[in-house]
């Protein structure tokens, strides 16, 4: 038998989707995130910050328990000290929330960013269309770059015109290219109601502007997201607005989900599309 060249292997393709493993499809689209790694550090550090909540709150009761219990002339002084306490605990439950929004979003932000234009770069490559979708045909209209058309920080609009927004962004190239089929049903809400929030949150601080504080009450009951945020109050209005503990405890385990949802999608990919050249 001759030896075999390069011209001999031309129309060989084989699915070796056999051989991955959930999560692991998604290293066809990209190989330069430790995912599990991430996880695991930002696990550890809610941990962390739910031990102080815990202290802390413990501290609070142990004030408050002196403070009925207490009959001499220094009443005045527990009475500061417990109002002092509560008073500290605003702004520590704001950090709280602060450090999980800002482990999370970026993470989920980067890696469906990054996935979604490795998989736009492969149908140009390869030459091929995904599905129709509005999004498409606004993209074309506007003479959109294909690395455009895959930023799923960008939503188009009606006038066709491309706008930075990664919570309509995101939702719409999802649906477009398919994958949305993949998410949780209340994934899109999830992801709305916590880029809402990060943008709020990272610009505005832990006191944002009174009519910021108002918006973002109209959204919460516009869009349904109360399971996900609590808020102190000033004079009877919105004050502080917090991640709820139980949404700020989910918070890898949902990012795991997202991560099996965008495994399985890949892994259903035509494998035309994501054969290697």
């Amino acid at each position: 038998m001759g030896e075999l060249s390069d011209d001999d292997f031309a129309d060989f393709q084989t699915d070796w989707s056999n051989l991955l493993h959930g999560r692991d499809h998604i290293l066809r689209l990209i190989d330069n995130v430790e995912w599990d790694s991430q996880l695991q550090a930002i696990r550890l550090l809610i941990e962390r910050n739910r031990k102080a909540r815990e202290d802390f709150s413990a501290c609070i009761q142990r004030s408050d328990d002196k403070l009925k219990a207490y009959g001499g002339p220094h009443h005045d002084h527990y009475v500061d000290q417990y109002v002092d306490l509560l008073h500290e605990t605003v702004y520590r439950d704001a950090a709280e929330s602060m450090a999980a929004i800002g482990m999370i979003a970026p993470m989920v932000e980067s890696i469906l960013c990054q996935a979604l234009a490795a998989l736009g770069k492969m149908y140009q490559e390869k030459n091929m269309s995904p599905p129709s979708h509005e999004r498409w045909t606004r993209a074309d209209k506007a003479s959109c770059p294909w690395e455009l058309r895959w930023n799923c920080q960008f939503h188009f609009d009606k006038k066709n015109e491309a706008k930075n927004n990664i919570s309509l962004g995101f939702p719409r190239l999802a649906e477009a290219c398919g994958f949305a089929r993949y998410l949780s049903p209340d994934f899109i809400k999830w992801f709305q109601a916590m880029f809402n929030y990060r943008n709020y949150m990272f610009h505005g601080g832990f006191e944002w502007s009174v009519s910021n504080r108002q918006k973002f009450a109209n959204a919460i009951e516009r869009e349904g997201w109360q399971q996900f945020f609590t808020c102190s109050t000033s004079g009877g209005e919105p004050w502080i607005y917090y991640l709820t503990n139980k949404t700020i405890d989910a918070m890898p385990d949902r990012v795991e989900k997202m991560l099996d949802e965008l495994g399985q999608f890949v892994k259903e990919l035509p494998l035309r599309l994501i054969s290697q050249p």
